[in-house]
């Protein structure tokens, strides 16, 4: 001994600490101002303005998971209100790829989707999701041409959300009736399996 204090360990940072989560402003443009352009009511504006997100300003950047998050639940609730809860969610992962699509961004990964068709569209989910977030990420296990399974380990405790992205992503690509089926629910994440006919 030197007579010096040992350095403590270093402890790591936890993943969540070490980097804020946040969803970039193409993905918001995407949903809120294209695919649900003129579809939403005053006062549901006016929650999402509570929330964080002012649809009459530009958008900024990027905004927190917790303010994407708190505003997918407001909509959900305003724009689907007569179905259940899983329903409403699912159907929003729907509306967030038609709303994609119309951008600028989305409308070349349309193009290259449809160039790749369903499988190879599939392997490149990963690369995709991260382009719309900084924390989002998904693993594929090729079962046979017409069946994936998908793991993501983040859906925001709404896996239908995820289960409405994924169909909408295979008709997207091409594919003809695609089914997703939740498989399992893990920590944040969930898997499915991911069918479709051609």
């Amino acid at each position: 001994m030197n007579g010096l204090a040992e350095p403590l360990p270093i402890q790591p940072i936890p993943e969540r600490a070490a980097q804020r989560r946040v969803v970039f402003d193409h993905t918001i443009e995407g949903l809120f101002l294209v695919a649900l352009r003129g579809r939403l009511q005053v006062t549901t504006e006016s929650s999402l303005r509570r929330a964080g997100l002012d649809l009459s300003k530009k958008l900024q950047p990027a905004y927190p998971f917790e303010t994407w998050k708190q505003c997918l639940e407001i909509i959900a609730m305003d724009l689907y209100p007569h179905v259940s809860r899983p329903e409403a969610w699912r159907q929003l992962g729907h509306k967030s790829v038609e709303g994609m699509v119309r951008t600028v961004m989305g409308r070349t990964m349309v193009r290259v989707a449809r160039l790749l068709g369903p499988l190879r569209a599939l392997r490149r989910l990963n690369h995709n999701l991260q382009s719309a977030d900084n924390y989002v990420k998904a693993r594929i296990a090729e079962h046979s041409p017409t069946c994936v399974e998908v793991w993501i380990n983040e859906v925001m405790e709404q896996p239908s959300y995820y289960q409405g992205i994924l169909e909408a992503c295979v008709a997207m690509a091409g594919g003809q009736g695609a089914r997703v089926e939740l498989l399992a629910r893990e920590e944040g994440g969930a898997s499915y399996r991911v069918q479709w006919d051609r």
